[in-house]
């Protein structure tokens, strides 16, 4: 629900506000949910991403609170606009209701031929498991508090070479998701991580600790845990994706197939059709 206002969420699901607006945790969980494991896996190594998420998603909900209050989506361009995308939605889901397949497709032979088909497409990426401490710096930062953040990071490697780093995660990394895990950020794809992250990543053993990493969002002081090779994922890992994938492609087919029969012998007038277009220009 859009603009919903803050006393309509328990306190502790809300993530950030502002006036009437609010973002809560279910908002966020069905923002991830949509853009899939890749994203999902990129928001986690990019903490000031999420943040940058929150913000727009918060932002939007209260452009949306202003405008309702303001009456603008009584105005007819506004309605029109309304009823269109009305129309679209209905649309799409009678389209993908009558042409879903059937419950037992595919079946277990079809997902086997696709996987063995497509096996390069099903190769998990060589992945870095990594822990790290963020020590956060604002976009418009001036350079005395960059230092500032600079020499705390490079205390916190410091001591992180010398003790625990879960511990100085737990208490003093910005990226309070992985701070929770002591900093741990599990295995993420090597082409998930920041440019500046991977390259020092990429030049650590198995238990060094980096020096500070800076990022326009702040500095990373990154521990390596343990490094995984590209590998092709087994088939049991990737047959749900399998499964949806060909399921997806069966409904577009028939989607296609019903479009046509609805509509692709139906007779055009090309004179009224000629006359619009010259009223257009």
């Amino acid at each position: 629900m859009l603009g919903m206002p803050l006393a309509a969420a328990a306190q502790d699901d809300v993530i950030a506000n502002a006036g009437q607006a609010s973002v809560t945790r279910s908002d966020i969980a069905t923002l991830l949910k949509s853009i899939g494991d890749e994203g999902r896996t990129r928001l986690v190594a990019d903490p000031a991403a999420l943040e940058r998420i929150v913000r727009a998603a918060l932002a939007q909900k209260a452009v949306y609170a202003e405008a309702n209050a303001k009456g603008w989506d009584k105005q007819a361009a506004v309605q029109t606009a309304i009823e269109q995308a009305r129309r679209e939605i209905i649309v799409r889901s009678y389209l993908a209701a009558v042409n879903a397949p059937p419950a037992d497709y595919p079946s277990d032979a079809q997902i086997q031929e696709t996987y063995d088909q497509n096996r390069a497409a099903f190769t998990a990426p060589r992945a870095l498991h990594i822990a790290q401490i963020y020590v956060a710096v604002a976009p418009n930062a001036d350079a005395a508090t960059i230092e500032k953040a600079r020499k705390q990071a490079a205390d916190l490697a410091s001591r992180a070479r010398n003790g625990d780093f879960a511990a100085l995660a737990k208490a003093n990394s910005d990226d309070k998701a992985s701070a929770a895990n002591g900093g741990d950020m599990g295995f993420v794809p090597e082409a998930m991580l920041l440019p500046a992250v991977r390259e020092v990543a990429d030049a650590l053993k198995p238990g060094q600790v980096s020096e500070p990493v800076q990022t326009p969002a702040g500095f990373h002081v990154v521990r390596l845990i343990d490094v995984r090779a590209a590998a092709p994922r087994p088939l049991a890992e990737v047959k749900d994706r399998i499964r949806e994938m060909l399921r997806t492609q069966r409904t577009q087919q028939g989607i296609q197939a019903y479009l046509a029969k609805l509509g692709g012998n139906a007779p055009i007038n090309e004179d009224a059709l000629r006359k619009v277009l010259a009223a257009a220009q």
